[in-house]
Parts: C-alpha cells; structure tokens; sequence
C-alpha cells in the first residue's frame, strides 16, 4: 500500500518509515497538516497514519476534515502518547479506523495495518523488491529463508536486511542506518553498523551466488546490488 504518514517528530517518522519498508509498503512523511492536505488532493494513498499533536493543527482536525470534506474514504490509523478512553472514543468519532497510544511496538503496529488493508481490500503485502527466488520473506513473522532454509535473524537484524531488500541499488549511509534501525542521531562510532551488515552478509549469503550483493561503498556506506549468478559461478570455479 501507499501510505501517507503525518508525524512532526523525525525520530518517529524515521522509526514508522523503517516498519512500513519492512513490511513492502510505499511510504510518504509529512510534518504539518497542510502538507498532507495538499498530497491528498495531488496523489493517491491507500493508507494514512496521522498523529494528534502537529506544528500547524490538531491530528483529529485533519481527521474530521478529510472525512468530511474531502472526502476521504480509506483506512485512517490515529496515534498519539495519551492513552486516555475520552481521546480514544473522540479520535475514533471524528471518522479514524483504529488508534494506537505511542510508544508503538512493531509487530502490533504492523498487525494494525494489515487488518484495516484487509478491511478495505488491500492484500498483505510483500517487499518492494523483486527478490531472487531464492529469499523468501515473511513479513508476519519477521523470518528470512535463503534457499528453502529458515535464518536465525535477531529483530534488529531482520529490520536491517529488509531495508537493504526494499533499498535494491540506493546507497544507504552509515549514519541513514543506525538513524533508521537503532533510532540513533548524530555523531558515533559505525562499528556497530559495519558488525551487524558482515554479519548479515554471512547469513544470507548475500555475496552475489544468489543473485544479490550486499557491498561496502568506502567511505560512504553499504549497497544491495542485484549481479549475475553466473558470474559469481564462473569465479568460483577459476
């Protein structure tokens, strides 16, 4: 799905983008109501993910605004830190499809969106890229299978690799990484970023012999690129 999410705070919109692509959904971050507003008349959403608290405006003044004036018919997913009943009910009255109070746990912040898809007609989805037959991704389950066989991956790990999967030929930053997958801004040690992506190329053999190679740019940060399985073949048998 195509979804909209409208979120000031740039950690959560960082850490709601990373659940989304991990799950194969298409994302698009507003910060301020008006932004949204006007995407919605410009594009087409299969989803929104709005938050109460917003630099120009209240979350459920767009809520009741898109329902009834814009009209607006898709799922609408409603979050915010109060987890009062009254905020609740008046979130769910002004025309949102569920509510989730922050913080948000992934899995269930996942299952949410996946039941309201169903809900309006979507299908779950799969990654947005066209994996080697090879990889199977299961994004209910968080698992990974390289060639028919299940990879013990840690959370963070799965998180990493399905941004790599959904990322196929972008260069992605050290620092775009630990922002997306630990939360962590600013200047720090890329040890842990390098650890984790060796790691990840060990587990799924990501050196090219099934068609995808997880590459370190010097200086610069990693990138999954698709390769010829025939030529890592042939290097094999020279």
């Amino acid at each position: 799905m195509h979804i909209g999410v409208l979120e000031d705070d740039l950690d959560q919109q960082a850490f709601i983008e990373q659940c989304l692509l991990s799950a194969g959904h298409q994302v698009s971050l507003f910060a301020r109501a008006s932004e949204l507003r006007r995407a919605t008349q410009e594009q087409r959403f299969d989803f929104l993910i709005i938050d109460w608290r917003l630099p120009d405006g209240c979350g459920m003044d767009v809520v009741s605004h898109l329902r009834q004036n814009d009209g607006w018919r898709g799922p609408i997913l409603f979050i915010t830190a109060s987890q009062g009943e009254d905020d609740v009910v008046k979130a769910l009255e002004q025309g949102a499809d569920d509510f989730l109070a922050k913080p948000l746990r992934p899995k269930e912040f996942l299952a949410r969106i996946s039941a309201l898809g169903r809900r309006a007609g979507y299908d779950t989805p799969r990654p947005s890229v066209s994996c080697p037959r090879a990889f199977a991704i299961n994004t209910d389950e968080h698992t990974i299978k390289v060639d028919g066989h299940a990879v013990e991956l840690t959370e963070r790990e799965y998180r990493l690799a399905t941004l790599f999967f959904s990322k196929v030929g972008e260069l992605l930053s050290r620092a775009h990484l630990l922002e997306l997958v630990w939360g962590i801004k600013g200047d720090v040690s890329t040890r842990t970023v390098d650890t984790h992506v060796s790691r990840l190329r060990r587990k799924l053999e990501l050196d090219g012999r099934h068609g995808l190679r997880l590459r370190s740019v010097y200086q610069s940060g990693y990138r999954m690129e698709v390769c010829s399985t025939s030529a890592v073949e042939q290097r094999v048998a020279n």
